[in-house]
């Protein structure tokens, strides 16, 4: 276990450089292609050469100078906390909520007596695989639009559908995000209880006279602890690449949103944040910091999943024996 740690540990760094250096370098090189195409795009045609403009840039980092935002004093370091910390609070919120209720309705429709899976889960879970957090976004901006126009000028709406707050500005963004990984988790976590229920070891115990309630509580459900973990993580690296189009739907100045002004001319998206397209150092500081929340979320599920399950410790038990 200690070896697996360090293994990850020394890896995390040297992804987060490489993703720094990709980032800063496709930024450097795009940057003239693209405003040769778009004259309107703010971005110099002859930029300096990439590998000295790349040194200097690490020579200020080692000093902690990361630069700051275009056409602001602020410092990229102080945008991206603030980013981050925007983002990641409605990740909290949609995670909070997705976990316990996809585990609820997961447990909830197994039938332990033949074991198997309730027809409304495969059902429900379906759909919401099948609907996009940027669709059911939508369909909220939509039903609000609707709903004023129903109801008369002058009408507010019940929740925003733009703009920044921990009040009631996150429940459209939370709700657009919740229902893939809610279903998800839900999806698996019935899979894996129904196929474990049906195993030798659970018959050979109701044969013995444990209740089904013991047998799915106390020993099928800890089998499935680990792929359970690693299928909430998997929901929330799904959560991460949905957020950036969540965020633009929805205004919510976070790290998606940071990216799609690095990404997207402000002209093809009615956006003020044409000063950030295609800067190096920001959509090198964007790209980082999104994968810094990969690579943790990664790292963390793994290292628990094999404490719960020690079949996954085996290996290098043996290996180290």
């Amino acid at each position: 276990m200690t070896r697996f740690i360090l293994r990850r540990l020394a890896i995390i760094p040297v992804a987060l450089l490489l993703v720094h250096l990709a980032g800063f370098a496709y930024a450097h090189f795009a940057g003239p292609l693209r405003a040769a195409r778009m004259p309107y795009v703010f971005v110099q045609l002859d930029s300096p050469p990439f590998f000295p403009t790349y040194r200097d840039y690490l020579q200020g980092a080692v000093r902690l100078d990361f630069g700051t935002m275009p056409g602001a004093t602020e410092s990229i370091v102080v945008a991206m906390s603030r980013a981050a910390t925007n983002s990641l609070g409605l990740l909290a919120l949609v995670m909070i909520f997705s976990v316990p209720i996809g585990l609820f309705l997961g447990l909830r429709s197994v039938r332990s007596d033949p074991p198997a899976v309730s027809q409304w889960l495969t059902l429900t879970s379906t759909l919401g695989l099948a609907m996009p957090s940027f669709y059911i976004g939508s369909l909220f901006v939509v039903a609000s639009i609707s709903y004023v126009r129903f109801k008369g000028p002058g009408t507010e709406i019940p929740f925003p559908i733009q703009g920044f707050g921990w009040d009631k500005h996150m429940v459209f963004p939370a709700l657009a995000l919740m229902v893939r990984p809610t279903v998800q988790i839900a999806r698996v976590t019935s899979g894996l209880l129904a196929d474990e229920l049906g195993k030798q070891y659970t018959l050979a115990a109701r044969s013995l006279g444990h209740s089904w309630r013991a047998i799915r509580w106390r020993l099928a459900l800890s089998n499935i602890l680990a792929p359970i973990i690693l299928t909430i993580t998997g929901s929330l690296r799904l959560l991460v690449s949905e957020l950036i189009l969540i965020e633009w739907l929805f205004r919510w100045p976070g790290l998606g949103r940071l990216l799609s002004w690095t990404l997207v001319p402000a002209q093809l998206t009615t956006s003020a944040g044409s000063p950030l397209f295609l800067n190096p150092p920001v959509v090198a500081a964007v790209l980082t910091s999104i994968a810094a929340l990969f690579l943790t979320t990664d790292f963390i599920a793994a290292a628990l999943a094999r404490v719960l399950d020690p079949r996954l410790r085996a290996p290098e038990e043996v290996g180290n024996g």
